[in-house]
């Protein structure tokens, strides 16, 4: 079976007028909005399309990027990459703001996904974001869920089936703070750590 890496349904063009501040994640997303997640009836995530702000934070937002975890497969029977590498940065940035959620549990402090920050003077760093710490399942469950510590409650809304199981939907924005703000950074990679949560990116915002 081939690994999902375009969404089924066309994603919404960037604005032109766009600052480069948003990263283009167009080319990486392989979910549409208007897609049923996971090929799941009723799944569906009401974000609206374009440039939006997210706990006060504006990303560009148009799609969805879901990776691979241990149990993805088996839980929605499609293929997800386990990396994306290359994501075009090409500015300085003392903050990256990631909106973000993560779908399938794990043990709290789990790693979900490796971000490797490229630089221009070829160094990298490598962020690794923890399951209920940094990032949370975008179905939450009142009893089981919880607001990671490291990131804040960014967006919730609701969908068909969520609503019959008495869920809510729920996305955060973890802020990483770089240590070397005066080098450019050129490239982001994500990495899925390969355990039971897959990491799901929405946006990214330099600040």
């Amino acid at each position: 079976m081939k690994i999902r890496t375009q969404p089924l349904l066309a994603i919404e063009a960037r604005p032109s007028d766009a600052s480069k501040k948003y990263i283009d994640l167009g080319p990486y997303y392989n979910f549409s909005l208007s897609e049923e997640i996971h090929g799941k009836p009723g799944n569906t995530i009401p974000l609206p399309a374009g440039i939006h702000a997210y706990h006060g934070v504006k990303f560009d937002v148009r799609g969805i990027i879901q990776l691979a975890s241990n149990v993805s497969y088996e839980n929605s029977h499609i293929r997800y990459p386990r990396q994306i590498t290359g994501i075009p940065v090409n500015q300085k940035a003392d903050q990256l703001c990631f909106l973000h959620s993560s779908a399938w549990a794990s043990e709290p402090g789990t790693d979900v996904v490796d971000i490797v920050i490229h630089y221009a003077n070829q160094k990298t760093q490598t962020v690794t974001l923890q399951y209920q710490v940094h990032v949370e399942d975008w179905w939450f469950h009142p009893e089981n869920s919880v607001i990671p510590p490291s990131a804040v409650l960014a967006w919730e809304g609701s969908n068909e089936r969520v609503k019959d199981q008495g869920m809510d939907l729920k996305l955060y924005h973890y802020t990483w703070e770089n240590p070397m703000p005066e080098v450019e950074i050129t490239s982001i990679d994500l990495v899925s750590s390969m355990n039971d949560t897959g990491y799901m990116l929405y946006g990214i915002t330099c600040l």
